[in-house]
This record gives C-alpha cells, structure tokens and sequence, in this order.
C-alpha cells in the first residue's frame, strides 16, 4: 500500500486531499463565519436601523451589543462548543425579542430581523463563499447553520410574547426582564452575564466593541 502523507491546510483550512474530495469541513466553515463577524454585524445594523427599527436613541447602542453577540455566537452553534451555546444562543434570542418589544416592535418585526440576518449570510455563501468557492459546502452544515436561525427566530417570538404578557397582565408585583425605566440596564446587565459566561466556555471574548462604540 502506497504511503499516506500528512498534507497541512491552507488559509482557508481546506487542504488538498479535501479539495480532492471536493468537501468543506466544519471547521473551515466555522473559520469563514467567524472572519465575517465584524461585517455582518455592521451591515446588519443597518439593516435593523434602515428599516425604522432603531428605537430610541438610548436604546441604539443596546442594538448593536444585541448584534454583535448574535453574529459572534452564530459560528460558535457550528462548532464543538456549540452544545454549552445552545442555552446561551436561546437566552440572547429571548432577550433580543423582549428588547425588541420595548422598542415597540411587532413579533413579526422582530422575526423579520433575523430572517435579515440569514439573507446577510446566505448572501455571502453565494457573493464571497468559503475557501474562494474551490470546494463544495457540507450540506450538513448548512442546515445546522440553518437550524440555529430557525431556533432563534422561536426564541425570538417567545421572548416578545413573554414580555407584552407580563407588561399586560403581570403588570404590578412582576419581577419581569426589561419592565420600568431601568429596563435598558438591566438588558445591558444581562448580556454582560452571557458574555461573562461564554468568554469562561471558551477563555476569549465573544465579541469585539460594536459598531459605534468607543474603543
């Protein structure tokens, strides 16, 4: 039998014998989500904004931490870590969708936002595809990038109905997330706990300073 040679990855983490094979693995597609963070969360911003969606200003800021750590953990839902993310991504989710509701958004605005988001992301697939488009993408992790927006679309939705129940019907005595005038702080405490939490799973930050923000 004919000796095997170990053949070490390019830039894009895709070494010859896959390109024989004519495969992307996980991981370079995990590597190629991640190096798009900063331009999908800057443009999906503007998404968000251009639509009318910004809310006031006192909660713009607060928009752009909610899309920088959707954006940064959506490449973590790909990869081996993405068992810890899960409850991580469905919490955010559901806070993004309290958020949104704060905003004065519809539960249909707000999942429109996401589907925003996934038209960002299928866009560059096609427009500036992984490794230069010399291999074919796993289908399996497609869908598996697929299936983390449509979970978060869900938690989306519940995130929003949860908060106008309690602003409704819970409205005196209710120790609800994102109620009264310090609910910005407390949404911007929380995403502080997730990101604490995250940055232990994997010992770096999730997220570099959103658009915007001061350095």
């Amino acid at each position: 039998m004919p000796e095997t040679n170990s053949i070490a990855p390019d830039a894009d983490g895709v070494s010859s014998v896959d390109l024989e094979h004519r495969r992307l693995g996980p991981k370079a597609l995990t590597r190629w989500l991640t190096g798009l963070v900063p331009s999908l969360t800057e443009r999906w911003v503007e998404d968000i904004f251009g639509r009318g969606h910004a809310g006031p200003p006192e909660s713009q800021a607060l928009v752009g931490r909610f899309a920088e750590l959707l954006v940064g953990l959506l490449p973590l839902m790909l990869g081996p870590h993405r068992d810890q993310i899960h409850p991580v991504w469905d919490r955010t989710s559901e806070l993004f969708g309290a958020m949104a509701a704060r905003r004065g958004l519809a539960a249909g605005e707000a999942i429109e936002e996401v589907h925003a988001l996934r038209e960002l992301v299928i866009r560059d697939l096609y427009q500036n595809p992984p490794a230069r488009g010399r291999v074919r993408l796993s289908l399996r992790e497609v869908l598996r990038m697929n299936r983390a927006l449509d979970r978060a679309v869900t938690h989306v939705s519940v995130g929003h109905t949860d908060a106008l129940f309690f602003e409704f019907f819970e409205s005196e005595g209710a120790d609800t997330v994102l109620r009264g005038p310090d609910a910005l702080e407390e949404a911007g405490a929380q995403l502080d706990q997730i990101e604490a939490e995250v940055e232990e799973t994997l010992g770096r930050p999730v997220r570099s300073p959103v658009v915007g923000e001061a350095p």
